[in-house]
């Protein structure tokens, strides 16, 4: 498999779910890309995502709207308490397909 994933608002605290699905993605063979809107820097990543996993809510996601519409990434996944119906919009006008879902239950439930 080993498709990137992106995980948007991922932080060093194992109690988060980012942090959870980050950890998770990797047992499931996917290669799981960190990204911290505290401390990264986004415009390193360049590379092509097969998922974007948002744990970010929408305070955040608005000031990064611009730099996730320009990252390459097939599918966002909306995780709950990161919905963002104007970014979610434009990812969908994008032709990308945008899913609510908890990355943790997907994964463990063969729906990722």
């Amino acid at each position: 498999m080993n498709e990137k994933v992106l995980v948007f608002g991922f932080s060093e605290n194992p109690e988060r779910y980012a942090n959870k699905a980050y950890n998770l993605l990797g047992e499931f063979n996917y290669s799981a890309i960190a990204f911290s809107p505290r401390s990264d820097d986004i415009s390193k990543f360049t590379d092509h995502y097969h998922t974007l996993t948002l744990y970010v809510g929408e305070e955040i996601s608005n000031k990064f709207t611009e730099q996730i519409l320009n990252l390459k990434f097939d599918r966002l996944v909306v995780n709950p308490g990161a919905e963002n119906a104007k970014l979610e919009q434009l990812v969908n006008q994008k032709g990308i397909e945008v899913v609510h879902g908890c990355t943790l239950v997907m994964l463990k439930t063969d729906q990722f």
